[in-house]
């Protein structure tokens, strides 16, 4: 080989690489002269002057590049997804779900004119606020007519009380008079047949002793005639101050019985005179007078059966003693439904004043003053404070882990940004389409399956001083059922 003078030229290269060499050089000035690309070892691409390779190397770089960036985003997107799901793992979400809670009815229990209401739309109240006033003029002056029949009827029962008191002092009165008559008389009949074996043993000391004893029936028929003349005498006295008013029926009462006593006991003296005399003649007649003294029997067997009718005729009186009775019982029956009476009139003019029975919201409020309302008649609602809740439709294939108890997280509106926490109360057992006006019928026609939905109750779990929102709002929310550890 021959040693090449320093005015010789390089052979001159290919067409090829010429061309190569061209394109690398244009393609290495589209790119960033700070961008540093990758050059697999081995590689012939000769760098250009600002380090960046050309031709196929350059391809080779890109191609390199586009796929490290598409595993790059494959990787972001599948740890995003992983985290997203993982954190959504056990939350069961649905926005079909809308607020509800209870509505106290208010409604007049009488009827009347409306001549106050004190609150006005959207207003709160507390439990005992009063809120609708009811002319009360027509159940004052109810009340006041019931309370006189009460008046009445009271003084009708002390009247009915009264007589019956004096009924049943005059029965006793009596039965004991005729006791006591029947109690004088009985022995009589005893000593009369006594004296029917005495009189066959008459002596003069039996007939001394009939005079004393004829002397000392007479004594005792006087005593008791005198008696029995005061006795008349205070009745007649009574009679006339009676009829004057000054003294009352008892009175008289009391001193008939005492006149009736006094002429039994005259009676019962001049029985024993009669017994001592009629003893006296037996003894004077001796013997021949047995007839006499069982004559003398006859008679006071006939006066024991005449007191035994006066006990009779006194223990008759317990009927009209009944009769006061069942009259007494009759006025305290007028007083007990008087009495109610003037309850129920109360508790009618009470009614005339309307009072919130909870806290809440006035909503719905159609009374105005001067409204004739009718009982049981819708004046407004309360919507009460404290008692709501969320009815969410929950899909059938996620009530799997959902549990009475699980906490909720809820989205509302109204409240946007905010998250109110609840819990779930109660899940229903009958989906929305079985208790529908018309439900399906599978058994006919093409089935084709709907997903059902199954009525979830959540309960609010209000903090100290948190809003309570309107009830028919829509919401969403969210049930965590991870505490499970599923």
């Amino acid at each position: 080989m021959q040693a090449r003078s320093g005015n010789e030229q390089p052979p001159q290269a290919t067409r090829a690489e010429t061309t190569a060499r061209r394109a690398g050089e244009q393609t290495a000035t589209s790119v960033a002269p700070d961008m540093k690309l990758w050059i697999p070892p081995g590689s012939n691409v000769p760098p250009r002057r600002n380090g960046t390779p050309s031709g196929p190397r350059r391809w080779l770089t890109e191609t390199w590049l586009r796929r490290l960036g598409a595993i790059t985003a494959i990787l972001v997107i599948g740890v995003a997804g992983i985290l997203y799901w993982r954190a959504n793992l056990g939350i069961v979400k649905t926005n079909n779900a809308q607020t509800n809670g209870y509505l106290s009815s208010i409604s007049p229990r009488i009827s009347g004119n409306v001549l106050r209401v004190l609150v006005e739309e959207h207003d709160f109240v507390r439990a005992g606020t009063e809120l609708v006033d009811i002319d009360p003029t027509d159940y004052r002056l109810a009340l006041a007519q019931v309370q006189a029949q009460l008046t009445t009827a009271r003084a009708t029962e002390q009247g009915a009380a009264a007589a019956l008191a004096a009924q049943e002092q005059a029965f006793t009165a009596g039965l004991r008079i005729a006791q006591s008559t029947l109690r004088a008389a009985r022995p009589t009949v005893a000593q009369a047949q006594a004296q029917l074996v005495l009189n066959d043993q008459t002596t003069a000391a039996g007939i001394a002793q009939a005079q004393k004893q004829v002397v000392t029936a007479t004594a005792n028929l006087r005593a008791a005639q005198a008696q029995l003349t005061t006795t008349q005498r205070i009745n007649d006295r009574d009679t006339a101050l009676l009829a004057a008013g000054a003294i009352a029926q008892q009175q008289m009462d009391i001193d008939a019985a005492n006149l009736a006593g006094a002429k039994a006991a005259v009676q019962a003296d001049q029985d024993a005179v009669y017994q001592a005399e009629a003893q006296l003649a037996s003894a004077i007649a001796s013997r021949q007078q047995v007839e006499v003294s069982r004559q003398a029997v006859a008679v006071n067997q006939g006066q024991v059966a005449n007191a035994q009718g006066q006990v009779e005729q006194a223990e008759a009186r317990a009927a009209v003693t009944r009769q006061r009775a069942q009259e007494l019982a009759a006025a305290q029956a007028q007083v007990a439904a008087a009495e109610q009476a003037v309850r129920i009139a109360q508790v009618n003019l009470s009614r005339t004043i309307i009072y919130a029975p909870v806290a809440g919201w006035v909503t719905n409020r159609t009374v105005e003053v001067g409204r004739v309302v009718q009982p049981n008649q819708p004046l407004m609602a309360i919507t009460i404070a404290g008692r709501l809740w969320v009815d969410a439709n929950i899909k059938e294939f996620q009530l799997g882990g959902v549990r009475v108890g699980d906490s909720v997280a809820i989205h509302i509106d109204e409240f946007y940004g905010h998250t109110f926490h609840g819990h779930v109360q109660s899940i229903g057992k009958a989906t929305g389409s079985a208790v529908a006006l018309l439900p399906p019928d599978n058994a006919t026609g093409n089935f084709i399956k709907v997903v059902q939905l199954v009525p979830v109750r959540i309960y609010f779990n209000f903090a100290p001083g948190e809003a309570q929102p309107a009830l028919g709002l829509s919401a969403e929310v969210e049930i965590d059922t991870r505490h499970r550890g599923r």
